[in-house]
């Protein structure tokens, strides 16, 4: 498939197109088959975080009772607040762990004023601001809960992220070698699959069914219940789930965004989308424009979370942005 037939975010200046955004999209039923698509729905890719709900199933499903902001933050990318690290913390503590447990990394946080909080207090960073310490310390209590070793958890070869792998496949509709595996940025590993099969997981989360359903319904109700705690102030998970009912949404690095819809004329969905350059910046005029393609209502709300115009910093509207997303219905 070219990049001319997937989809297109156009930023232009003067009239004059400047930046060009190409986008492939898979949109899923419920029973599992691609309804509608955008570019190339078989792109092999990283989902990146937007994995983080299947990698939080092998937590959900070893402790049911696990309180639902705990089951949030561990499918979360956060933005490093006070109220974000108190979930972690508090969940970290229930498999005996501490932040030096911890193997993802250390960045300051996503939130600017985190951030200068710390600066203001001469303190640094520490793996517990680390947007994914919520999933790490969740893969600890999954590990603890399911009999195996702590050490390691982030190997490729460690039981949890086996499981996980082969979760990828059972979720995605696949064989366990369509799943390909990397390393992602906080060390576990990145699993790269066809961009319909994300959409399938996506849409198992809208609509639960088998097995594993219990816990796909708790994991939907906590990223529902606290869109807070999945990304933070300002950012697309977090202000756009509240304004679409029945929606659960996980954004990815590198421009990748996933989205279980339960309330759609074309009933539960599943949907995922990957801009080709990892222009984030179009992510959210991609994620109104399907939106609206599949007949969800579009509320000014929304729509100022995607504006259709540029300005400078003086305040000066110079320029256009038109997402030309174009869904092919099977």
């Amino acid at each position: 498939m070219t990049a001319a037939q997937a989809g297109q975010v156009v930023f232009a200046r003067g009239g004059v197109p400047e930046s060009v955004h190409h986008v492939h999209v898979a949109v899923v039923d419920a029973s599992g088959e691609v309804i509608a698509s955008c570019g190339d729905a078989g792109l092999v890719t990283f989902p990146r975080s937007s994995s983080k709900p299947v990698q939080a199933l092998p937590l959900a499903l070893a402790v049911p009772e696990l309180p639902g902001d705990e089951l949030a933050i561990a499918c979360a990318s956060h933005a490093g607040t006070p109220e974000h690290l108190g979930v972690v913390e508090r969940l970290l503590g229930r498999s005996g762990s501490t932040v030096a447990d911890l193997r993802c990394g250390t960045h300051p946080p996503f939130d600017p004023g985190a951030a200068a909080d710390l600066i203001r207090r001469n303190e640094k960073p520490t793996p517990l601001h680390h947007n994914c310490s919520g999933k790490h310390a969740g893969m600890l209590l999954a590990c603890v809960q399911h009999g195996w070793p702590r050490e390691g958890y982030t190997e490729h070869g460690h039981p949890l992220q086996v499981r996980i792998r082969e979760l990828h496949a059972e979720l995605g509709g696949v064989g366990l070698d369509d799943v390909q595996a990397g390393t992602d940025g906080c060390s576990v590993p990145a699993f790269a699959l066809p961009l319909d099969a994300t959409a399938r997981m996506f849409a198992r989360l809208a609509a639960p069914q088998g097995e594993p359903a219990p816990a796909l319904e708790r994991i939907f109700g906590a990223m529902t219940a606290w869109p807070f705690l999945i990304a933070g102030p300002g950012r697309l998970d977090t202000t756009l789930m509240p304004l679409v009912p029945g929606l659960a949404a996980k954004m990815g690095a590198e421009a990748f965004y996933g989205m279980a819809l339960r309330e759609t004329p074309h009933g539960p969905l599943g949907v995922a989308f990957k801009i080709a350059d990892g222009g984030e910046r179009a992510r959210p005029h991609v994620a109104l424009a399907v939106l609206e393609a599949l007949g969800v209502p579009i509320t000014p709300e929304m729509r100022a979370l995607a504006p259709a115009t540029l300005s400078n910093w003086a305040g000066r509207e110079v320029g256009t942005v038109e997402a030309h997303v174009g869904l092919t219905w099977a």
